[in-house]
């Protein structure tokens, strides 16, 4: 109690009464009559003028002994809060006229010293941990046989083990800090990136690449793998580099020396063939001998391709890759259903990319085709164009030439490493056609998935009449008309029940082509549980979903995908009830003529025979890829549309009314054939 009254407020209490005192005082004596006016006047001036007087002493002894208090006392508790001298404290009677906040203020400050501290102790024995991971991680690294380099998204390095440092240091100086692309080739690096960032989550093992240094002294068999955060983000790579240069020399020499083996060894047979004294017994051993050497050369050749760095590719994203290279007034389309192929993507791009670039100056074209494709033999990839014919001599020309960052290796040299160095030549109406020879994919995409049941047939006259004005088109040619082929995966079969679409996937065919480089793929998130039981067909979860857009952003974005092109699908009531149940809300209207390729196949084929989407492919000789995915499905639909107008046109039904029709009739037919 003794402290407060040291301050400056009861002297300030004490004047006030003062003041208060003097005015009531003035006041009576003005009532009573015992003094005039005038003297109570001068009174009552004098009093306001102490008062006055009072006030601003007391202000002045409030700003030296309380404001300028504090101001020191903030300049103490800064120092403490920036200073590293370990002070904890400022010392409460130098600031006892603001009491009790100089307590207060010291337990702040003794509880942020000491936090300082353990934080200090934290980071220290964190940094030791650091350092002993990073000098682990060093020796672990130095002793490799490879080469490990560290990128973050610049391309900058941040970790590289000594292999790598005596591998590059005669192309450029290593350094961290320093870009990748002073050493290595740009173009294999970010054509990997480019491929391992569009398979999202699926590069976590990496995929093997051949890249060249920038002085092309040195041929590098890398492995790249991306480095992902928490939330999924790349933050960075790691690539694994190997000289591949003497492992090529080697395997160089065995190929020419068995290439000469066998040259020399078929002469003397095909002579012992001609001239042979007992024909049979000679003609056997000689045909032993050759598929002998046969076999030697075809194992050969296997082993070549199987040290050579492949992965599996999808030939729909490979040829997207070569198209959006080429530009300079090249219009390339990527046209047919995608294959599974193995092999290195990189390579096979400046491949493709040279022979095009080739071709167009040789022949003037401008407009190419590429697709690939499979049967039981084998794959392949290639492309068509309308003018000159290449002949053999000049494409023998090309295939010698050496191609961009892969240390002086050809276009011979990469097709060898594949399936051979044999291009099929092919002539087309007005253009040729080049094929590269492919192996299948390794790991047989879409494949492996368990065989589930199809989706149930779900038939609704009012969805599909809904779509019958044909108006223009009606009397169009159906090879002629635009048509985006579509399918949908859901939670559920039941969407008036509340089930939603988590995928949604269109391909466009424009005369006869299916256009297979500008598909529509989105993921959607449903705001709603995905079932397991869902799960299982499409493979969707709710973690995939979660940061996904909903319907009402992807649907509109569809529908301006579709434009004016006829809408297709397998089972097209049930993926049009899931469009329509939303159209009002997002304002937008899926009216454009329809055709289901499950009633075509009721008409065309009969009703006994199946008509699930594996069914009818199977019955086309139609091979399945990624199964139960909108965009796999989407693509299958497609081909089996285009046979199934091939057939359309053997009965005599050539324009889009003519098929309506056709497909009304079949339903109708379909459904007396359920009732009965």
């Amino acid at each position: 109690m003794a402290v407060k009254w040291r301050g400056p407020f009861p002297w300030l209490a004490a004047a006030f009464a003062a003041d208060v005192a003097v005015t009531v005082a003035a006041g009576y004596f003005m009532s009573q009559g015992v003094v005039d006016r005038e003297e109570l006047t001068a009174l009552v001036m004098v009093s306001l003028a102490g008062a006055a007087f009072l006030f601003a002493v007391s202000w002045k002894a409030i700003d030296f002994l309380v404001v300028r208090s504090i101001k020191k006392m903030a300049a103490e508790v800064r120092a403490i809060a920036y200073g590293t001298g370990g002070r904890d404290r400022i010392d409460p009677e130098r600031y006892f006229i603001i009491a009790p906040l100089p307590e207060a203020v010291n337990e702040v400050c003794s509880r942020m010293v000491k936090a300082r501290i353990e934080l200090a102790e934290g980071l220290s024995a964190a940094t030791r941990k650091s350092e002993e991971n990073s000098n682990r991680l060093a020796a672990i690294l130095n002793d490799l046989h490879e080469g490990v380099v560290v990128c973050n998204q610049r391309h900058q390095l941040v970790l590289y083990n000594q292999v790598a440092f005596d591998m590059l240091r005669e192309t450029a100086e290593l350094g961290l800090g320093r870009s990748l692309f002073e050493t290595v080739a740009r173009e294999p690096v970010m054509h990997m990136m480019d491929i391992l960032g569009n398979r999202g989550g699926g590069g976590e093992r990496g995929l093997p690449f051949l890249a060249g240094t920038t002085d092309d002294r040195m041929l590098l068999q890398g492995r790249m793998t991306l480095i992902r955060n928490d939330e999924g983000a790349v933050t960075g790579y790691v690539v694994t580099l190997v000289d591949a240069g003497p492992q090529l020399s080697a395997l160089a020499g065995r190929e020419a020396l068995l290439r000469e083996v066998a040259e020399d060894v078929e002469m003397p047979l095909r002579r012992m063939l001609l001239s042979a004294g007992d024909p049979n017994t000679i003609r056997h051993e000689c045909m032993a001998i050759s598929d002998a050497i046969k076999r030697v050369t075809k194992g050969y050749h296997a082993m070549l391709a199987g040290w050579w760095p492949m992965a599996d590719i999808n030939s729909t994203e490979l040829l997207s890759f070569v198209a959006s290279r080429l530009g300079g007034g090249m219009n390339a389309t990527v046209v047919g259903l995608p294959v599974w192929l193995h092999g290195d993507s990189h390579s096979l791009v400046m491949a493709i990319e040279s022979l095009v670039w080739r071709v167009a100056d040789r022949s003037g074209a401008t407009q190419f085709d590429l697709s690939g494709g499979s049967d039981d033999h084998g794959a392949w990839i290639g492309f068509a164009w309308e003018g000159e014919v290449v002949e053999q001599a000049q494409l023998d020309r090309w295939l010698a030439q050496p191609l961009v960052a892969l240390g002086g290796m050809t276009v011979k040299d990469v097709l060898e490493h594949h399936a051979g160095a044999e291009l099929v030549r092919d002539r087309r109406d007005g253009g040729g056609a080049l094929r590269i020879p492919m192996r299948k994919g390794v790991e047989r995409h879409g494949h492996g998935r368990q065989v589930l049941p199809g989706r149930p047939e779900f038939y609704d006259m009012t969805l599909l009449e809904q779509s019958r004005d044909t108006g223009a088109m009606g009397s169009r040619p159906l090879r002629s008309l635009t048509f985006v082929v579509f399918d949908t995966e859901t939670t559920g079969l039941h969407p008036s029940q509340g089930d939603q679409i988590v995928s949604i996937a269109g391909v466009r065919i424009v005369n006869g082509r299916i256009l297979s480089g500008e598909s529509f793929n989105r993921i959607v998130n449903p705001g709603r549980p995905i079932p397991a039981e869902s799960i299982r067909y499409h493979g969707i979860t709710d973690e995939m979903v979660v940061d996904k857009p909903p319907a009402g952003v992807v649907l509109p974005q569809f529908r301006s995908y579709v434009a004016d092109a006829v809408l297709v699908a397998h089972n097209a009531a049930f993926d049009l009830k899931f469009l329509r149940m939303r159209e009002s809300d997002m304002g937008v209207r899926f009216d454009s003529p329809v055709l289901d390729t499950m009633i075509l196949s009721n008409f065309l084929d009969g009703p006994e025979a199946g008509h699930s989407l594996d069914d009818i492919c199977e019955r086309y000789a139609i091979e399945i890829t990624d199964r139960h995915t909108a965009l796999g499905d989407a693509m299958v639909t497609a081909a089996v549309l285009l046979r199934q107008i091939e057939a359309l046109e053997g009965r005599g039904i050539h324009t889009l009314d003519d098929a309506v029709k056709t497909l009304d009739i079949a339903m109708i037919l379909h459904e007396r054939q359920r009732v009965l």
